[in-house]
This record gives C-alpha cells, structure tokens and sequence, in this order.
C-alpha cells in the first residue's frame, strides 16, 4: 500500500488520488531477482514453522495426489495436487504458484473443488495456503538435507538464496567455480572463499548447465577433483553475487600443481601453461631447451635455470611437437640425456603472463542489461576460438557455443560474475564478465533526477551521486537532511532522523512512481 501522506511529505507529488488508488491497487509482476523452487525440490514440510512466509514453486498441476483441507491444507498435502483444488492450476497445466505457510490447525475440512477431493482430518502440526504468483521472490532456506543440488539442475539459470554452515569433511567436490550439482554446497562454498569451516552464512546459488569436464584445484584448504561430464552444476558466490571467481586452472594467476612430466599435455599444440614446481636434481630429462615431453619437469626447471634446486616457484610451460632428435647437456648442476625421435616436447621457462596459442578473451569484462530487453555480448579473443562457453547466465540468456555470442532475454534482476572460456586445439582460457540488470542503476538515477528538477524545495541541491548499499539506491539531500532511494529496483524509500524519526519509510512500489517520471 502507497503511504499518500508520505509521498505528499517527501516528494510533494500532485498526482490525484485516483490515479493513485491504481497503482496502489493494481496488479503488477516484478521482475525476479530469486528464482522459484522446482516442484520437488524442497518440500513445504521442511519449512513448518515458518509461518505467514511466502514461498514460490514451480508447479505441474495434477489430480493424483493425496491432499488433506481446504483453502488450508496440511503441510504433507500434494501441492501439484492442492494447486488445483484451490484453482490456481488446471491439472497438466504448468505455472508458479505462491504458497504460504501457516500454523497447524485443529481440524481440516475435506472438499470436493475443481475436480479435486480432498480429505478432512484432525489436528495436524503443519499447514499452507497456495495461491497465484504475485511475482515475488523466495527467501533464504536452510540448505537441502541431502546437501547437494541436483533436485535443481534442471532450471539452469535459476538463482538461490540456501543458509549454509562450512563443513570441510562434507565430501567430495568436483570442479573449480563450476561445481557438478552433486557437490556438497557446504564445502564448495569453502572451495570458493565464501566460508570457513563452522561458518554459517546465506549464500547465492546459480544453476548451470551440465558440463563436458570439471577441473580440480586446491583453494581455501579444501581439494576439489577433476570430472568428466555431468548432467548439472552450480556456481556459488556471496549474497550479492560481488565474490571474485577463482582465476582459470593452469593460467598465470592460478599455476596447477607439478604433473611430473608433460605426457597428458602432448595433445595441445602451441599451448602455455603454468605450474607450481620445487626444483628437483635427481628427475630424468632428455633434451637442452626443448625437453621430451616424459622428462621430469622439476628437473628440466633447474637444468633451464629457471629455479635452484629446492626452490619453489612458478614455471611457464609451452607444449611443443616431437622432435628428430634431443641433444643432451651439463647446466646448472644437472646433466640431461640425447636421445631419437620422441612424437612431443616442451619448454620450460620463466612465467611471463603469455599463454601461447591459447586464445586470450578481449574485452572489459562488464555489461548492463535490462530484464525483458533483448540482450547480446559477442566474445572477442585474440586468436580463433573452435568452442566458447559463458558459465553462470542469468535465466533467459544463453551462448552459441560456436560463434560465441550470448543472446536472449534476461528474467532476473541482479550482478552475476560470469565465467568466459574461449578453447582451442591449444587449450582454454577463462575471464570474468560481470553481468548487471540496469534497472537498480538507469532507472532509479531517472527518478531521483526526475524527483530533484521537480520539488527542488525538498530534494536540494539536486545532482548528488548516487550511492549503493546493500540493494538500496541511494541520494542524500541536505536541504532536508533526507535519503531517496530505491531497494533493488522494487520499492522506494525514504529516511531522515528528523522526519522519519530514524525510521526507513517504504512508499510504496517503485513502478508507479518510474510510470509518473517517465523513466520505465
């Protein structure tokens, strides 16, 4: 409900009340920031407790199950089943539904309703309500009981809000950034710096698609493992999805551990790699310069005068093809072997941020969109790419994997840290694009300039910046000692210690006011 009185205090609007009573009233979809809960992922008896709390549901509606009540149904009732004796879903239709959780009751009354029966039954620990989708946003859960996410791999796109305690004894995890959804969320969110062990907090969870492969590092005390292809992931980041990613394996700024020699990376031709290495005098290594690719690498970084035997740092490794011949020698302590024909090599050197024949991705690493705008972003690398990926879309965007370009029409609201790889015959490498909706930003800066040019008398002096905080948009306003501003994009608010006696004052949601301003 608009505050009229405020709005009048605040901004001094002449908008009749009429026109008014129909924002106030009418009905309006906003857009997400939290996806709703596939059907049978979490289920409502999990939530008992939770009463007068608002949850939304992907839902089938369906005539099979067993349900208990009307209007109010016990909390084990079907909801696919409740959705359409409440005659918010027809049976085989698909939609959202909002289901509110109630207190248990003293009695259940059973009734015949839009094809449906259910059952009365007595007092029961645990109720809900289901109605049509408002459009509003889910809020943080306990993470699911099994601990892994592959009840939600089939929404990828979607996001998530799951309170999460650390636990590095949880099991395995498969993957860096992008983890396979059967990944202990748990101890992921350790992997990726959001907790520590014994560390409760609320974390954001964004499904991914199934990938071909998951490469294992060793970050935050926790080892995560190499994978093959899966049917789900996720990526996990803080609140507000500001988190860093863990930087490409093998890249730079994040070195792998020492393979021992290069035989697995005899396939990528031209390609740079790094690796973590302590120099070693008593590996076996043929060749000067150019090594065979079964030569020990901690060996070769020392005959290369890379590192001092014991030493420990990071060595560039570009893999080469075989050579006719490898011509041994003495050199800083250590003496290599000739040999014949070996079908690959490498050479080791001191890291220079290159990565050889790799493609490198161009660009600045960020982008605006707009909720239900057409969107686009073409990867730009240095070199031609044969397979690009963008990991952690936004639901409603999605990448050609072959010209890669990201097209589509977001549905969320929200800053999501992207994974960009670009791979070819030499290798991948990976950036961050940062992706945010520009509702919270264009928009709210159009109303607040828009607010300022029309009640100076309030809103003075006009053009301050506009400030982020946690969701909220903010201006400061001396003249009147007052803060302006939206929460992600829904609501507008205001505060002043004087006025609102230190109190944040919603005045209501943001859509009317931005219809007024003409900035929408």
């Amino acid at each position: 409900m608009i505050h009229y009185r405020s709005i009048q205090r605040f901004i001094g609007t002449t908008i009749s009340f009429a026109v008014l009573t129909l924002f106030a009233y009418g009905t309006t979809l906003w857009a997400r920031s939290i996806s709703p809960f596939p059907q049978d992922a979490v289920k409502i008896e999990d939530l008992r407790g939770n009463n007068y709390q608002s949850y939304y549901f992907y839902v089938t509606g369906s005539l099979t199950g067993s349900i208990w009540g009307t209007d109010v149904y016990t909390d084990d009732s079907d909801l696919a089943t409740a959705a359409v004796h409440a005659g918010v879903l027809r049976p085989g239709e698909k939609g959202i539904v909002k289901v509110t959780i109630l207190p248990g009751q003293s009695e259940y009354t059973g009734s015949t309703k839009n094809g449906v029966t259910s059952y009365g039954y007595d007092a029961f620990d645990g109720s809900y309500s289901v109605s049509p989708d408002d459009g509003g946003d889910n809020p943080p859960i306990p993470v699911p009981t099994n601990f892994d996410l592959e009840d939600f791999e089939d929404y990828p796109g979607n996001v998530y809000h799951f309170i999460v305690t650390g636990d590095v004894d949880a099991g395995t995890v498969w993957g860096t950034n992008v983890y396979t959804s059967d990944s202990p969320l748990s101890k992921a969110a350790i992997h990726a710096g959001l907790l520590t062990d014994g560390r409760q907090a609320t974390v954001r969870v964004i499904i991914v698609p199934g990938q071909d492969h998951y490469i294992g590092t060793f970050r935050n005390g926790v080892q995560s493992e190499d994978y093959d292809a899966w049917g789900g992931s996720y990526m996990v980041t803080d609140y507000y999805g500001t988190t860093s990613l863990i930087p490409y394996p093998g890249g730079p700024e994040n070195p792998l551990p020492d393979p021992g020699d290069l035989e697995s990376y005899e396939d990528f031709l031209g390609g740079a790699y790094y690796f973590t290495v302590t120099g070693d005098v008593d590996g076996e290594i043929f060749g000067t310069g150019v090594y065979t690719s079964d030569s020990d690498l901690s060996t070769a970084a020392v005959h290369a005068g890379i590192l001092s035997p014991g030493e420990t740092g990071t060595v560039k490794v570009t893999i080469l093809p075989g050579q006719s011949s490898y011509q041994g020698s003495t050199a800083h302590g250590i003496t290599s072997r000739s040999y014949g024909e070996w079908d690959s090599s490498y050479r080791v050197e001191a890291p220079d941020g290159e990565l050889g024949d790799i493609p490198v991705i161009k660009g600045t690493g960020f982008a605006l969109y707009s909720v239900g705008t057409n969107f686009q972003y073409r990867i730009e690398t240095t070199q031609k790419a044969t397979k690009y990926d963008a990991l952690g879309l936004p639901a409603g965007l999605s990448i050609d994997r072959v010209n890669g370009i990201i097209s589509g029409v977001p549905e969320l609201t929200g800053r999501f840290p992207v994974e960009l790889r670009a791979t070819n015959s030499a290798g991948t490498s990976a950036t961050t694009l940062v992706l945010r909706s520009d509702g919270l930003v264009n928009q709210t800066n159009c109303l607040l300039d828009w607010a300022e040019a029309n009640f100076p008398d309030v809103l003075g002096p006009g053009g301050a910046d506009t400030f982020f905080f946690r969701g909220f948009a903010l201006r400061f306003y001396p003249s009147s000692n007052l803060y302006l501003g939206s929460y992600l994009n829904r609501h507008l608010f205001a505060y002043s210690p004087q006025i609102t006696h230190g109190m944040i004052m919603d005045l209501g949601p943001i859509d009317p006011f931005l219809d007024v301003s003409n900035c929408k």
